[in-house]
């Protein structure tokens, strides 16, 4: 029996040739190449991080409007602030909110991405209970509004069957023909204690 080792089956092929492995050195500064500007030390994406990134990414202005039956936007500030206090759920009062009178009751408005103007919808007629809400909300060239009774989410609707039941501020702010800006500073929920909200609602059942 031959003790001869079998020959290697590499020996006599050109390393230039086509098909044949690439040099270990070589791989790995290919590696290095398609690998700059990684970096590995960084966490990996979660569903958490992708649902929280901002939504108005092209910076397209929104406003919100919550049309409501209340007589002043005085007691309207005071019943969202009770509102938020009603809910067992942690929704807060979002950022930039104000209340204002207009000739067909108080609207809450402000500039609020989708889910802050759905959850300042919850808590405002959490409050109201039995008398139903209208939110409206725009961005760019997409235009909602949603019924809310009771803190809950009820059915969409077209935004120009119930328009035309409420003053044309609320249509002129949606078009962005006028500003919130040109509307005054209005009354912030937000800053109200609980002695106030009631003081308020108390004081704002009645137009002056």
């Amino acid at each position: 029996m031959s003790t001869v080792d079998p020959e290697d089956p590499r020996q006599g092929e050109n390393p230039d040739s086509e098909g044949t492995d690439r040099p270990a050195d070589d791989i790995d500064v290919e590696f290095a190449r398609l690998m700059e500007g990684i970096s590995l030390d960084e966490p990996p994406l979660t569903v958490e991080d992708v649902l929280t990134e901002p939504e108005e990414e092209d910076g397209e202005p929104t406003v919100a409007v919550i049309a409501t039956s209340v007589v002043t936007a005085k007691a309207l500030a005071g019943v969202i602030r009770l509102g938020r206090e009603a809910r067992t759920d942690g929704l807060d009062i979002p950022a930039g909110t104000r209340t204002l009178d207009t000739s067909t009751g108080a609207i809450a408005a402000g500039p609020l991405a989708e889910i802050a103007a759905h959850d300042l919808a919850a808590i405002t007629s959490a409050a109201l209970q039995r008398n139903g809400i209208v939110l409206f909300w725009r961005r760019g060239d997409r235009m909602t509004a949603t019924r809310y009774k009771n803190g809950q989410r009820a059915e969409d609707i077209s935004p120009a069957i119930v328009l035309g039941a409420v003053d044309d501020v609320v249509e002129e702010l949606l078009l962005g023909a006028t500003d919130l800006a040109e509307l005054g500073d209005g009354l912030d929920p937000s800053a109200l204690s609980r002695a106030q909200a009631l003081e308020w609602i108390a004081s704002g059942k009645k137009r002056k």
